[in-house]
């Protein structure tokens, strides 16, 4: 039996984010920086060849405001009435039998050691329905969701992310880690 987690660019279709594939963050068009100081405007998805996998599917995009207000797109809203249709990422775990998960955290960091920030980047996450955004800059700061009590063979959480750059460049030798203990 394997645990299956998939990973999607939510959007007109969905986009799964593959193994080698990238999420880039632009200012709204792809491969457009974000100014210093600012946050995204678009999010995509990178082949790891270079091209925009998400093309076709008008992705959403979470771009943050305030501690508790979001842009997907409308204008500021908000942070707890965005709905899973609007969270621009969506992780499913599932198995071959029914699982319980519990303990989920989600965090980004440099790449290299958990606990150490991103470089040059600020990382807010949040879930579906919460009212604040986490600034989830390395494992001490990780974003708590909620854990998955009913079993099932299939789970999904829905993550709105947004990123400002502190420094000019790409900043690609940061992750993302989501990790859970299931059952």
């Amino acid at each position: 039996m394997a645990l299956v987690q998939t990973w999607y660019l939510q959007g007109t279709t969905a986009t799964t984010i593959g193994a080698t594939d990238f999420i880039q963050f632009s200012d709204g068009t792809f491969d457009n920086p974000i100014t210093v100081g600012a946050y995204n405007g678009g999010t995509h998805v990178r082949s790891s060849g270079g091209s925009n996998s998400s093309s076709a599917n008008s992705p959403k995009n979470s771009k943050y405001l305030t501690s508790s207000t979001v842009d997907v797109g409308g204008g500021s809203v908000s942070l707890s009435t965005v709905t899973t249709a609007n969270c621009p990422l969506k992780i499913n775990v599932s198995y071959d039998s029914n699982i319980t998960i519990t303990n989920v955290k989600m965090f980004a960091y440099n790449g290299t050691t958990e606990a150490t920030a991103p470089t040059n980047l600020d990382v807010y996450l949040a879930e579906q329905g919460d009212s604040a955004w986490v600034n989830a800059d390395g494992s001490g700061s990780a974003l708590t969701l909620g854990d998955k009590t009913t079993g099932a063979t299939s789970h999904d959480f829905y993550v709105l992310m947004s990123v400002s750059p502190s420094a000019v460049g790409t900043q690609s030798a940061n992750k993302v880690k989501f990790s859970f203990t299931y059952q």
